[in-house]
């Protein structure tokens, strides 16, 4: 025990990412040989809501406003992709969710609809660096009026580097 808690420690100081195996802490990145030079950190980073809006924790952190779905996004430097964390709804009048986003090199808002659920997650496979923009609702279908949908949850921009 005292080992690993000696890794753990020594890693905080240094930043490097800690993974554990049979419950044996290891610093991730670290050198193999005496005088090596440490592997290449990944980044990680977190979408974050310009206008405001309510943090309701997890990791990432996702956002909300009052009756609205919650979205959260991170870019992992490691496998140079993008999730976009959504939901909070289960209700059975709401049939998918929409997803507005804008990307590096676009011009406008581009749409995904993606099935309901309480906890969702997209991921966006490479190339996702750049300067990305989420919202996101849930909406109806009704055959007569089209759809009826929440309001939108907090943009959220990440800069994913």
């Amino acid at each position: 025990m005292r080992r690993s808690l000696t890794t753990v420690a020594a890693a905080a100081v240094l930043l490097l990412p800690v993974a554990s195996v049979d419950g044996v802490a290891t610093a991730a990145g670290q050198a193999k040989e005496p005088g090596s030079a440490p592997a290449t950190l990944c980044t990680y980073r977190d979408a974050f809501p310009p206008g405001g809006g309510t943090n309701i924790g997890g990791v990432p952190p996702r956002y909300k406003y009052t009756y609205t779905p919650y979205a959260g996004a991170r870019f992992d430097g490691c496998t140079n992709t993008l999730k976009v964390y959504y939901g909070g709804y289960s209700n059975p009048r709401y049939a998918y969710y929409e997803i507005s986003y804008t990307y590096p090199s676009r011009f406008g808002w581009f749409t995904w609809q993606m099935g309901m659920g309480e906890r969702q997650v997209a991921t966006v496979q490479g190339p996702a660096h750049g300067d990305w923009n989420f919202k996101v609702r849930a909406c109806a279908r009704s055959i007569d009026e089209g759809p009826h949908c929440t309001g939108w949850s907090p943009q959220l921009f990440l800069h994913a580097v």
